[in-house]
Parts: C-alpha cells; structure tokens; sequence
C-alpha cells in the first residue's frame, strides 16, 4: 500500500474538482487514515476541521474511517 499517499489523495481531489464532480464524503480504512495522519498537513487540517472529533473534514470534506485497513473510497454526489 506504498502507493497510497497524501498527493495521491489530493491529485484525485484536484482531479474530481476539474470534471465538476463533488465529492461529499471520504471513506478511509483506519491503517491507511493512520498513514495520513504522519503528514503534518493532513494532520493539521483534519485535527482542526471540528471541535468534535468524531466530525472530521479534509479540505472540507467528510471523512468516514472505515474497518477495511486500507480502504479509499469517494463518495460523489449525482
């Protein structure tokens, strides 16, 4: 799972944002949500994104953690 990155999540973000297709919610496995977390950009934006830690955003987004260890999932609206 080298390959799942924070510039792998935001490229497909930009790149969702381009088509105009918006994404409502990010489902992240917990293995993999814990890999973003080292990033201090991640880190910070998702620690500040609410004051319950239960709500967490990124780039103002919804975050899911899910139980699938690596799981990366988008979630458009139609």
């Amino acid at each position: 799972m080298s390959d799942l990155n924070l510039d792998f999540l935001d490229q497909t973000l930009d790149n969702n944002e381009k088509k105009n297709k918006k994404i409502k919610k990010i489902r992240i496995g917990y293995k993999l949500y814990d890999k973003f977390r080292g990033d201090p950009k991640f880190a910070d934006e998702v620690a500040n994104s609410a004051l319950d830690p239960d709500k967490r955003c990124y780039r103002g987004i919804k975050i899911k953690i899910t139980h699938d260890d690596y799981e990366l999932t988008f979630i458009a609206d139609d």
